[in-house]
């Protein structure tokens, strides 16, 4: 069973999730982990490529929509239930858990402060703790 992280989110700002969302993804790729981040739409995968790209001035996150067969990227971004197979950490940006979730050693969950976010968070922290996963939780302010 993957450890899953929980990220509280304190911000209603929809920006600051995806931010968040990046500097996980920079810290993972780094530690040289390859990362799978899981949106709910192509529209939301299309935004989440663009937002690598100017994250950081001084650095470029290798990444690409998956599927894309060809790529090699150690960071794919995706948005329906097909995953991409050697992924180590998944980035959850949806409101529910992915149903191929059990094939990752770490898993970040990242819950924005709104009511549905927040309801949402705990329904998936229920679903996790069910199945014995290794849960944390981290406060962010911002």
């Amino acid at each position: 069973m993957p450890q899953v992280n929980f990220y509280i989110l304190h911000t209603r700002s929809r920006q600051e999730k995806n931010r968040l969302a990046c500097q996980l993804a920079d810290k993972a790729w780094h530690q040289g982990y390859p990362i799978y981040i899981q949106t709910n739409s192509i529209i939301d995968a299309e935004k989440f490529d663009k937002l690598l790209w100017v994250f950081k001035e001084d650095s470029f996150l290798p990444h690409d929509i998956y599927p894309d067969v060809s790529s090699t990227a150690p960071i794919r971004i995706g948005y329906n239930a097909q995953v991409c197979p050697d992924m180590e950490v998944l980035i959850n940006l949806t409101e529910t858990v992915p149903p191929f979730f059990e094939q990752f050693k770490r898993i970040a969950e990242i819950v924005d402060d709104t009511p549905i976010a927040r309801e949402a968070g705990r329904t998936r922290y229920r679903f996790y703790q069910e199945r014995k996963a290794l849960l944390k939780v981290h406060k962010i302010n911002r």
